[in-house]
């Protein structure tokens, strides 16, 4: 997969920009503040409908208009080609989106159907904070790879926002929320436990991409490894059934407790996945650069999942990716980049660039300043 061109229009601080992309690296440089990351924020837009950088689009409209426009061109590794077209308009918050000229409702379908990798400074809490946003990137990357996985989270969430609304309400009026729970609970234990199934097969095969990310970026002086967590140890097999049991048990024994603070307890909405490096938990002992290298091998690692499993190959996304990196593992990382796929990349510092890679019809380079691309291909703007 791999973006031919990009219009933006009232889009962030671009009016009406217009990029012709190369095959390979694509690399946007500029000062902070300038639109760098705008472009790379609408190429997540034709690919999931979305921000990966804000999950309000009232706020990527230009100040003092009322529509933002993205049109891009999209060529699958088969050669088939994808006109897209997204326009939100801030008075109505009407979000519109076609593929070839035909409207795409509902947006959640397009999930998986352009895969794409992006990797920015928002997703640092990955590995630095606590367990939110490790679900929220392995829910991503299953999701792109598995419609029957993604329709069943937003069928959990569904199932959960029901769930805690009852039990909210049960405790500010003091009654017994437990026959209205019953129904909520056989959906809660069906959904959740095929998600923890998934979670636990997916983290069993993912292993090896990121060792293998890792590896390259750094050597084997340190091995990454990725534990699944669910919220209650399980002894037995992780099989959907044996998940269905953890979560009934679950359930009857925090009962009281989720009737006291009003809230669900048990599901996967609490799993956690364990970072460590060298069988040293990376929250309690990495530094800033492995955790930045942890970060990108997750991010690698995903590339080459979501390829093997989607039968296509990702567009890459790299905002601001050589921060906290030494320059050694910041050249390894280009030169790894720049032989997967399709890939932009945002800097304010050429000087990883200059003897790295040539820049012509495959590589390119765009300098960006105040929402317009004003060189391409040479340092100096």
């Amino acid at each position: 997969m791999r973006v031919t061109s990009l219009r933006l229009r009232n889009f962030r601080n671009h009016t009406d920009s217009h990029f012709e992309f190369g095959e390979g690296t694509n690399v946007l440089l500029g000062d902070n503040g300038h639109g760098k990351t705008n472009v790379i924020e609408a190429i997540s837009y034709l690919c999931l409908t979305k921000s990966f950088y804000t999950r309000a689009d009232s706020l990527a409209v230009m100040f003092g208009q009322d529509v933002f426009e993205i049109d891009g061109v999209l060529i699958a590794d088969q050669g088939h080609v994808y006109r897209i077209r997204i326009a939100y308009q801030q008075s109505t918050g009407e979000k519109l989106f076609s593929i070839n000229q035909q409207h795409t409702e509902p947006l959640s379908c397009v999930i998986g159907k352009f895969p794409i990798v992006i990797s920015s400074p928002e997703h640092a809490p990955i590995t630095s904070e606590g367990p939110v946003e490790r679900r929220r990137f392995v829910d991503f990357v299953i999701s792109q790879s598995s419609p029957i996985y993604f329709e069943t989270l937003l069928e959990y969430r569904r199932v959960l926002k029901q769930r805690n609304k009852i039990l909210l309400d049960a405790k500010l009026s003091k009654r017994d929320p437990g026959p209205l729970l019953l129904p909520w609970d056989e959906q809660l234990v069906r959904y959740g436990s095929y998600l923890m199934m998934r979670r636990g097969k997916f983290i069993e095969e993912f292993q090896q991409f990121i060792s293998s990310a890792y590896h390259q970026l750094v050597g084997r002086e340190e091995e990454p490894t990725i534990e699944y967590l669910p919220v209650s140890r399980i002894d037995e097999t992780r099989s959907e059934e044996g998940f269905q049991t953890l979560l009934q048990t679950q359930l009857r024994a925090k009962g009281v407790e989720e009737k006291r603070t009003g809230s669900t307890l048990v599901g996967p909405h609490r799993d956690e996945f364990l970072l460590k490096i060298n069988g040293r938990e990376l929250r309690k002992f990495a530094s800033q650069g492995q955790h930045k290298t942890f970060l990108v091998a997750l991010k690698i690692g995903e590339f080459f999942y979501l390829k093997d499993r989607c039968q296509e190959t990702p567009i890459m996304l790299l905002d601001d990716i050589f921060s906290e990196l030494d320059e050694h593992r910041a050249k390894r990382l280009l030169s790894l980049v720049g032989e997967l796929s399709q890939t932009f990349i945002t800097s304010t510092n050429p000087h990883y660039f200059d003897d790295t890679m040539a820049f012509e019809d495959r590589n390119k380079i765009f300098h960006i300043q105040e929402g317009n691309s004003v060189a391409q291909n040479t340092f100096a703007a």
